[in-house]
């Protein structure tokens, strides 16, 4: 796939963009927010280390945090944006756990003294799920987070849900968790679309109920909150009672959890008027303050290597049907998964508007465009892949967030972004569960 681009390639967005460089000043601001805890381990250190010049005071407010699957720390830095408005607020990591090697290297690039804290943990949580274990190491944290493996629930995999081997280590979670001398007081689950009629989730809203937790579930994507990148995901929040939820904020931020799709709720959810539990498989999603959609061009870096990020014209070739191609004006491109640039059923492919007016038909209800044949080898060259850089833009990792692309390939960077959450969606969650 050596073929430069052609003149009509698509034109790349100034990087980073004034969005960008905002955020880029949060890098900063949680260095040296160290509280102490008396859980051990446990650090707080930012992805630039300690800063000794700072010092916290005495109203500092430390949020303990366990991240179950933690892949490359994204969680962490969802619940860090979420409470960046709430001063003098910290995010202390007691664990981060996950066993791959790729995704613990991205981790330890964002949180370098992770490694040496004993925080950053590659282990099978099989071997960490049980209730002695469980109060030990992670009692008495505020927060857990869990992202088990979705395999088991995929719509396009066999779907075998509890019974499937990969399931066990979150089961034995659930298990545990109404016996826990220590349990946490907030928890946050995220799965594919599909786990929501899963026997797993019907365990996970009864361990919920058994452990005297308080919940609601959610659809969300980031075209809900105006990104253009389709993502749409199942997400469980929950707090232990006496917590609840506050279901109406004045915050217009906090307002954004009404732009997704409220599916499912506790027993004590009463309101004057119920909310309808909104059905992915129609059309009907909430409206409510849905914000202006962004386009493409917004989240691309420049410069950029076309020729290398180009499709192969064999690709091309072979799967021109199937290629979902956006361009730099669109406001929606397809989910980004594990196996972009492997697989033409990874994600969207990047052409120039004129290439799209041209050659593509769009679908108008979906704004979906594909190729309009027969194959034509003029195409090749003229569509390239998203950059690392600018797949985990559009998850809402800002240009704070590093890609140790010297240590890893690119093949590897895509795999672990498009394994990942949309930060810009957990944040909205994560406000939603931390505001009492």
């Amino acid at each position: 796939g050596g073929q430069a681009m052609s003149a009509a390639a698509p034109a790349a967005a100034v990087s980073p963009t004034p969005r960008h460089r905002r955020h880029h000043r949060r890098r900063t601001s949680w260095r040296g927010r160290l509280a102490a805890s008396s859980s051990a381990p446990a650090s707080t250190s930012g992805r630039d280390g300690p800063s000794s010049s700072r010092k916290t005071t005495a109203t500092a407010r430390s949020v303990k945090l366990v991240e179950f699957y933690a892949g490359m720390g994204t969680m962490r830095w969802s619940l860090e944006r979420a409470l960046e408005s709430d001063a003098g607020a910290s995010v202390t990591a007691l664990a981060s756990i996950d066993n791959s090697e790729v995704a613990n290297a991205v981790y330890l690039a964002n949180y370098p003294d992770e490694n040496a804290s004993g925080v950053l943990m590659r282990r099978n949580i099989e071997h960490l799920s049980s209730v002695e274990t469980l109060d030990a190491r992670f009692g008495g944290a505020d927060v857990w987070t869990l992202s088990p493996p979705c395999q088991p629930y995929t719509r396009k995999g066999k779907r075998l849900h509890g019974d499937d081997p990969r399931a066990g280590s979150f089961a034995r979670i659930l298990e545990a968790l109404p016996k826990l001398r220590a349990p946490p007081e907030r928890i946050l689950v995220e799965n594919v679309v599909g786990f929501e009629s899963s026997e797993t989730r019907r365990a996970l809203v009864a361990a919920l109920d058994e452990a005297g937790y308080v919940w609601r579930e959610y659809h969300a994507s980031p075209v809900d909150i105006g990104v253009p990148c389709t993502r749409t995901r199942y997400y469980a929040l929950a707090k232990r009672m006496p917590l609840s939820f506050v279901d109406h904020a004045e915050d217009p931020r906090s307002r954004a959890i009404d732009c997704f799709a409220l599916i499912g709720w506790s027993a004590e959810f009463c309101p004057t008027e119920k909310p309808v539990r909104h059905n992915l498989a129609t059309t009907d999603r909430p409206t409510t303050s849905r914000p202006r959609p962004r386009r493409i061009a917004e989240y691309l870096e420049r410069p950029v290597d076309d020729a290398s990020l180009a499709v192969e014209a064999g690709t091309v070739e072979r799967y021109w049907r199937w290629l979902d191609v956006v361009s730099p004006s669109c406001v929606r491109c397809s989910t980004f998964t594990s196996g972009y640039g492997k697989t033409v059923y990874g994600g969207s492919v990047l052409a120039s508007d004129a290439f799209v007016a041209e050659h593509c038909d769009v679908d108008v209800g979906t704004g979906r465009a594909r190729l309009a044949g027969p194959f034509k080898g003029e195409w090749a060259g003229e569509m390239r892949y998203f950059s690392p850089r600018e797949v985990a833009n559009l998850h809402g990792l800002d240009a704070g967030w590093r890609l140790p692309s010297r240590e890893l390939t690119r093949r590897q960077l895509w795999f672990t972004v498009g394994n990942s959450i949309s930060v810009d969606v957990v944040a909205v969650l994560m406000r939603q569960l931390m505001r009492d």
